[in-house]
Formats: C-alpha cells, sequence, structure tokens
C-alpha cells in the first residue's frame, strides 16, 4: 500500500511539473464564434453561420427552438476549424419552459460535414463526428432526465430515440440544465487527443466548474464501452481539423425555449505550437510616406472639385453638412406634427358624429310624421307600426352614449388646444434669441389656427344638436326594428352549443410526441 501511495505521489508531481513546462495558448477565432451583445445584423444573419429552420437570431441571443410543439432549429458555421489540431469551445446556454419537464433538448455538435435539419435534437442522423446532447426528456423511462452525453458516430449508425441512445453514448453524467437563474456554462476542450467536457450547475453568475465527462486514448475503465471507445476514438481525432462546428436543438410534445447567448471558439496550443507574433504596426518612414501620399491625393481632389463647380454651376449641388434641419426633424416639429395628425383624426371623427346626428335626427322627423291624431283625442299609429316603449328607451340610452362621447372629446380637444397654447407661447418666448431656427414656418402656424376654428365650430354644433335632440327625443324617436324573441333565443342556443364543442375539443387529451 505504502508503495502504491508513493508511486500515485510521484505521478501527480509529475503530471504538474509537465503541465509548468508546457503551457497551453489559446487564441480566440471570431470566425467561427457568435457572442451578446450585436450577435446578429439587421436582417437577422449571423456572420459566418448560416441559420435554418425555426431558429432566429437576435441581438442578444440565438433562439434555436421556441417554446412552441414539433419545432427544430440549427446554426452552423460556414468554415472549417483549420487555424489548429486543438480547439476549445466556450458556451452559455438557457433551456426554460413553464412546466415541470421539458423537451426535446439541445445539440452541440463538431463533424466532418455541413448540417441540416434532421430528428437528432432538430440535427441530421448518420453524422459522421462528435455530438454533445442535453437532453430533457425521458424517452426510455429510467429516471435518469435531464441529462448531458456524449456519442461520437463514424456516419453509419442511427441515434436510437427510444432509449436516449445508452447503448451508444460514450460517456454521460445526469444534471438538471433547466430554469436555471444564471446560463449554464459548457466547455468542450479537446488537446492532445485527450476531448474533457465540462458543465456548471448555472445557480450563480461567476463560472464554477462541477461535472465533466471526457474521451481519453488510454483504456476505460468500463469494460462494456472499452471496445466502443477503441472504435472511435479515432474518428473524433480525424476530424478535429477540419472540423465543423453547429449547434441544434428541437421540441416535441412538451416544448421549451432553447438559448444561445454566446459561442466562443478558441485554438489551443503548447509552446511549440505557439504561432510565430507578426508585428503589424508598421514602419515609421512608411507611415509618413502614406499620410504624405493622403494629404497630396486630398489637395488634388479639393482642386478638381473646385474646377467642376466653376464650369457646372448648374450642376453643383448643396453641401450636405451646412443644414442638419433639412434632413432631420427636431423635437418640436415632431411634437407640433403629432398634434397635427392628432387633431385631424379627432376633426375626421366629429364629423362622421355630426352625419350620424343629422341621420338620427331625420329618423326622428320621419318617425314623427307617422303619428297621426284621431278624433277622439287619441293618438294611435299609422299603418306600418309604430314605437314602443322599449324601443323609446334604446334611443334615449342611445343619445345619451353619444353625449357622454361627445364630453369626452371636448375634454380632448381641450387639452390639445392647452397644448398648442403652450408651444405657441414657447415659440414666442424663443423666437427672438432662436430667430428661424426652430423648424416651424407661419403656415404650419396658419393651418393649425384654423384646424383650431374648424374644431371650435364643430363643437359648438354638436353641442346645440344634443341639447335640442336631448329635449325632442321623449316625443319623436325612429322607427327602429328589432329581432323577435324567438330569432334571439336560437341566436343564442347556437352559441352555447358552439362554445360547448369547443371546451370539449380542447380539453380532450392529446398523445405527445417527443421527438
Amino acid at each position: 500500500m505504502t508503495a502504491k501511495a508513493l508511486a500515485v505521489v510521484l505521478a501527480a508531481l509529475l503530471g504538474v511539473v509537465v503541465a509548468q513546462n508546457n503551457p497551453v495558448f489559446k487564441k480566440f477565432e471570431y470566425k467561427h464564434s457568435f457572442k451578446a451583445p450585436n450577435l446578429a445584423q439587421r436582417d437577422g444573419s449571423i456572420p459566418f453561420w448560416l441559420v435554418s429552420g425555426d431558429a432566429l437570431a437576435s441581438g442578444e441571443q440565438l433562439r434555436l427552438a421556441p417554446s412552441m410543439r414539433s419545432r427544430k432549429g440549427i446554426a452552423w458555421n460556414k468554415r472549417a476549424f483549420t487555424e489548429s489540431e486543438n480547439f476549445q469551445i466556450d458556451v452559455s446556454l438557457k433551456i426554460t419552459g413553464q412546466g415541470r419537464i421539458g423537451a426535446d433538448g439541445l445539440g452541440i455538435w463538431y463533424t466532418s460535414q455541413l448540417g441540416s435539419l434532421g430528428p437528432v435534437f432538430g440535427a441530421n442522423d448518420f453524422w459522421t463526428g462528435m455530438g454533445l446532447f442535453l437532453d430533457s426528456f425521458d424517452n426510455d423511462g429510467q429516471k435518469n432526465n435531464p441529462q448531458v452525453s456524449l456519442m461520437l458516430n463514424d456516419g453509419t449508425r442511427s441515434y436510437d430515440h427510444h432509449t436516449d441512445g445508452s447503448q451508444q453514448i460514450l460517456s454521460s453524467c445526469q444534471r438538471d440544465f433547466r430554469n436555471k437563474p444564471f446560463p449554464v456554462r459548457v466547455r468542450i476542450e479537446y488537446m492532445k487527443n485527450v476531448l474533457t467536457v465540462h458543465i456548471d450547475d448555472g445557480m450563480q453568475q461567476t463560472k464554477r466548474e462541477r461535472l465533466s465527462i471526457g474521451l481519453k486514448e488510454e483504456k476505460s475503465l468500463d469494460k462494456k464501452k472499452e471496445n466502443m471507445v477503441e472504435e472511435r476514438k479515432n474518428w473524433i481525432f480525424s476530424v478535429a481539423f477540419g472540423g465543423l462546428t453547429r449547434v441544434s436543438a428541437a421540441t416535441g410534445g412538451l416544448a421549451d425555449d432553447h438559448d444561445i447567448l454566446d459561442y466562443s471558439v478558441f485554438s489551443l496550443f503548447n509552446e511549440q505550437q505557439k504561432p510565430a507574433q507578426t508585428n503589424t504596426q508598421l514602419p515609421q518612414a512608411e507611415k509618413q510616406k502614406y499620410d504624405e501620399e493622403f494629404e497630396r491625393q486630398m489637395k488634388e481632389y479639393e482642386a478638381e472639385r473646385a474646377k467642376f463647380k466653376e464650369q457646372h454651376p448648374d450642376k453643383v449641388k448643396e453641401d450636405e453638412f451646412e443644414d442638419p434641419n433639412k434632413y432631420y426633424e427636431d423635437a418640436t416639429a415632431r411634437e407640433l406634427r403629432l398634434i397635427y395628425e392628432s387633431q385631424n383624426a379627432i376633426h375626421q371623427v366629429m364629423q362622421n358624429m355630426d352625419q350620424r346626428l343629422q341621420q338620427i335626427q331625420q329618423s326622428q322627423l320621419a318617425g314623427g310624421a307617422q303619428i297621426q291624431p284621431q278624433t277622439g283625442g287619441q293618438a294611435v299609429p299609422a299603418i306600418g307600426g309604430g314605437f314602443q316603449q322599449h324601443e323609446k328607451n334604446e334611443v334615449m340610452q342611445s343619445l345619451r352614449d353619444l353625449s357622454t362621447t361627445i364630453r369626452d372629446m371636448k375634454q380632448y380637444v381641450n387639452e390639445i388646444f392647452t397644448k398648442t397654447y403652450n408651444l405657441e407661447q414657447r415659440w414666442g418666448q424663443s423666437a427672438p434669441s432662436g430667430g428661424a431656427g426652430g423648424g416651424v414656418d407661419s403656415s404650419m402656424h396658419q393651418k393649425v389656427d384654423s384646424l383650431l376654428n374648424e374644431l371650435r365650430a364643430v363643437r359648438a354644433t354638436q353641442i346645440q344638436q344634443v341639447s335640442g335632440t336631448g329635449a325632442a327625443g321623449a316625443g319623436n324617436c325612429p322607427n327602429i326594428s328589432c329581432i323577435s324573441s324567438t330569432l334571439f333565443l336560437v341566436i343564442i342556443f347556437m352559441q352555447s352549443v358552439v362554445i360547448v364543442v369547443v371546451i370539449f375539443l380542447r380539453g380532450r387529451p392529446e398523445k405527445p410526441k417527443f421527438y
């Protein structure tokens, strides 16, 4: 026992000395990476990457699959990784969902060919290379999900969804990565023929490595997987130089949001492989030469420009930098434009209300003409029917609602008038000092004044009509035809049947689709 313990200590010390004598240098590869902020461009694309399926890129994240059923998305790098034989991939991701159980999962790939949409966590099957799977759903019922698993493939094997690839994966660890307060960080490192995966728990903002799974050249202690390691370890080593990286995700009967916040790729070098430092600064003499050449070309350009202005004065355009207000709208002009548009909309609404009141007045006059006096001093409706009491009540209620609406519009117009008056006072105070720099001309003032006068006239007309209509509404009401009680009950019954059918169809259980 003492000899074995001494051998272990010596081996550990030897490993520390070797690691110190062979430091590792890493270089960030921006053509293989993306990260927030400004993750995507304005058109939704990511530089050097292709996004397909239901994946959606924004400035802060890449959402591979939304929390909707049967969705899948993929994004892969267009450039092969040829910068180094060793690499490191750092991924920050968030997988969130409303339920206690999610599906299906997310995959991080390093393969020898371009990816496409498929059934394996959103990517194609029969791949050649490495696949790291963050599997959310327990398809085999072994209660070992969520789990992180590593699988290598030579292009001839199909991923078995029903068993969650339990007979195909090389290594795995059970780790809950859903609904964490902070992003979950995953590191994939390939150095000196050793592939290692680190993952933290996402419970704190700073990085903290908790679990690791890996594939080494040395023999595995697990006899069951020793043959799989020996058969497939050379595949990942053969595609390590010149491979393609990609990420994918998919949902099934259950759904989660699968987001990538940071995807950073580094090339790793040891002391012997470290690239030589290149001096990017120009010599002083060469820099001075370029500066003199630039000054000479600028002088020639200014001379040619002045010559052109003299020869073609009609084609000379104004300088774009002389008056920026010509191309940009200031805050005062924008506020005035918004007020003008609001007043136009109010004016249009009030005109429509005026037309409606005129129609109601004409209907009242037509209804009053149908009531003829009888010899006994009683009034009976003429042929064609008259007004019932409930119809009169409905008309009166409509008039009251219309009066309330007009009062609200009056208050809103008063508010706009107050704002306009304040703006006029502000322009009057700033006119002596600012001159014509306010950006508002006299024609705009005239338009606003004319619009206010029209609004005042329309408002006075509406108030007079409402007051006159309210006084005569009890005696002169329009002849409004109502639906019969039988038709009303039939409509209510049909709506009730439709609501019951919709509730029944929504309450039917659906068989979930897990991949």
